[in-house]
């Protein structure tokens, strides 16, 4: 993988393959490139269809850099994140494909960003619908502070089994070792714009797992962005790699 410096100094890890329309993939929270695309076969999927994918692994994932305080994510950072790269690869369009913690970075990218011509959002539902913002952006309600808060008990857990909830229990294992990063990312203060999500324009796919009780119900997330609903077989860690899932999007990306 290539790297570059971001906005902020922060050094990130991407790749950059193929020859055509531009994909811009962007991976789920305690995952990476290859987590979620790569071992999924969509990369691969992408590249054979003829589109240029680029994906680089966020700050405090992967590859790339990993601040250990929550000022490294501070004010939406990877959101900031996702600019810089165009900017760095002169990018003018594409289509940003994002899953989970990619596809909430998606929906804040999107309103501010033009280069931004449509979006694929995977693994994600009602829990965006509510809570828009990221740590470190603006507001937030109490249901998604208690996500969070949730989600840093169990990354301070030191055994696995010790999870009741399976999906907490499955990114606490997801994490590994060295949590510092990702509970450094999950503790960052409120603070910054709020995102509308009346204000975004372009064409939308939401793909959702049926069994997928992470991202919740993807009803009142695509009536309000006016997207594609499409529900596949399979959790919040297992969708990404149906046949299902890989059909509905080419369909989307041949229709733009």
């Amino acid at each position: 993988m290539a790297t570059f410096p971001s906005f902020d100094g922060v050094t990130l890890s991407y790749t950059d393959d193929g020859d055509g329309p531009v994909l811009v993939l962007l991976h789920g929270f305690a995952a990476d490139t290859n987590v979620n695309y790569v071992r999924p076969g969509l990369f691969d999927l992408f590249l054979d269809e003829g589109f240029r994918v680029i994906a680089f692994d966020a700050r405090g994932h992967g590859l790339s850099e990993k601040p250990r305080e929550p000022e490294g994510y501070a004010n939406d950072a990877m959101r900031h994140d996702v600019a810089a790269l165009l900017d760095h690869l002169r990018i003018d369009s594409c289509v940003l494909v994002g899953y989970s913690m990619g596809a909430h970075t998606s929906l804040r990218v999107a309103p501010r960003e033009p280069r931004v011509k449509a979006l694929v959002l995977l693994g994600i539902g009602e829990n965006a619908e509510r809570n828009a913002e990221g740590p470190g952006d603006g507001g937030g309600d109490g249901a998604g502070e208690d996500r969070r808060a949730a989600m840093i008990a169990a990354l301070t857990t030191e055994d696995p089994e010790e999870i009741e909830a399976s999906g907490l229990r499955r990114f606490r294992v997801m994490a590994g070792n060295d949590r510092t990063p990702l509970i450094a990312y999950m503790s960052t203060p409120a603070g910054g714009e709020v995102t509308n999500l009346d204000d975004i324009a372009v064409p939308v796919l939401l793909v959702v797992g049926e069994s997928d009780v992470e991202a919740g119900d993807p009803t009142g997330l695509a009536q309000r962005l006016d997207a594609q609903l499409v529900r596949v077989p399979g959790d919040h860690f297992q969708a990404n790699a149906r046949p299902e899932l890989h059909r509905a999007v080419l369909d989307f990306l041949a229709t733009l």
